[in-house]
């Protein structure tokens, strides 16, 4: 009984940390959504200067603001066609866009401006740790990718939000990994539990066995 109260006391708490955990996460996805900046336009000033057009207002960027560019290639649901989807990280936030925006022509322009070859990571060894030379490309762009987490807000975004954006960001992957360690506890449990209550049972079992000898020597 006890093992078994035990067990029902750790499926409890295990299943409210992951009820919590994903209202936490939902919570957060709900703000991030409310709080996202939506962009409109790019638009070319100079040879080096972009203006990328919020609905939060216009913000000029150049090409020493850029710190990294991630593209990635997925596929269109209906049509199956590969749909590029680049993300460029800069000193005044990030920003993201596909082939099927209508600005993408000058965002694309915008990243070959920097990147040349067209690597699916672009990153900006003048702003990157450089002494360690015998990094590979995977713990250069591990290490890349910890700095522009300072700048995981969208561009455009106002000064007086951005460390709000940050704190629910660093909620929302805080509740992620206490609710994951819950679902691992309530799926692989931990057995702790001491063999004390075998041993009482058994001594109990050889406690009994006497009187049970008794009555049967009394019956025959």
């Amino acid at each position: 009984m006890v093992n078994i109260r035990k067990q029902m006391d750790r499926e409890r708490i295990a299943g409210s940390v992951i009820f919590i955990s994903l209202f936490i996460v939902l919570l957060s996805m709900v703000c991030i959504r409310f709080l996202d900046v939506k962009v409109e336009n790019i638009e070319l000033v100079d040879n080096s200067l972009y203006t990328i057009v919020t609905d939060h207002g216009p913000v000029n960027i150049d090409n020493n603001d850029i710190l990294r560019i991630e593209r990635t290639y997925a596929k269109a649901a209906i049509t199956g066609t590969p749909v590029e989807m680049d993300r460029i990280f800069t000193t005044k936030g990030f920003i993201y866009f596909s082939t099927l925006d209508p600005f993408y022509k000058l965002g694309h322009q915008l990243i070959n401006s920097v990147d040349f070859v067209g690597k699916s990571v672009w990153i900006n060894i003048k702003t990157s740790d450089t002494t360690h030379t015998e990094w590979t490309q995977n713990q250069l762009q591990n290490a890349n990718l910890k700095l522009v987490q300072a700048y995981n807000y969208a561009i455009g975004t106002p000064s007086n939000l951005i460390p709000v954006v940050s704190f629910i960001i660093l909620l929302q992957y805080f509740a992620l990994a206490v609710g994951g360690t819950a679902l691992f506890i309530l799926i692989f449990p931990l057995r702790l539990d001491s063999p004390a209550p075998v041993q009482t049972f058994l001594q109990q079992d050889s406690e009994i066995r006497p009187d049970d000898e008794k009555f049967s020597a009394l019956a025959k």
